[in-house]
């Protein structure tokens, strides 16, 4: 759908797409056989169970940062926790804290070391579950849009920009 997309609904600014409504009257929608939506169906609910813990994940830690170590607007930087070296996600807890806060003492840093690492562990095997099923999805798509190999990689050579699907 977003190589679809890509090509054939207008473009925005910063290259978001916006289907209007005559193009989308001619979207091509494949009917998948009773084997790929069975297939598809449980993984489709698994990614939903997924995101939601993901956000609870990260919305658990950054609630942590605001109580134990007062962290004003926990988001940002923070929010990638996982994206940035442990030195920059220190150096943000600090920022965030304001001019006033108490300096950390080593204890402090350990605990924040150690739950970043933590949530770090817990994110990354969501993610690659996420991306497991994310693939098992595009490529029930690919079968019940009757796609052959040739044109599954003509696809990912031509894919836009931003592709939510990375190939393999």
């Amino acid at each position: 759908m977003w190589w679809y997309g890509h090509r054939y609904f207008s473009h925005m600014i910063g290259d978001a797409i916006t289907p209007t409504g005559e193009k989308m009257v001619n979207l091509p929608i494949a009917r998948p056989t009773d084997a790929i939506r069975a297939e598809v169906e449980p993984a489709a609910q698994r990614l939903i169970t997924l995101t939601n813990t993901r956000r609870d994940a990260v919305k658990e830690l950054l609630t942590w940062l605001r109580v134990e170590f007062g962290v004003n607007a926990p988001g940002g930087i923070l929010s990638e926790f996982r994206n940035v070296a442990e030195t920059a996600f220190i150096e943000e807890v600090r920022t965030r804290r304001g001019r006033g806060a108490v300096q950390l003492r080593a204890a402090a840093l350990n605990s924040l070391v150690t739950e970043r690492a933590e949530y770090t562990g817990r994110v990354n095997a969501i993610d690659a579950e996420m991306n497991m099923l994310e693939r098992r999805l595009s490529d029930a798509v690919n079968r019940a849009y009757g796609l052959t190999a040739e044109e599954i990689a003509l696809m990912w050579r031509t894919a836009p920009p931003r592709m939510p699907v990375k190939p393999q």
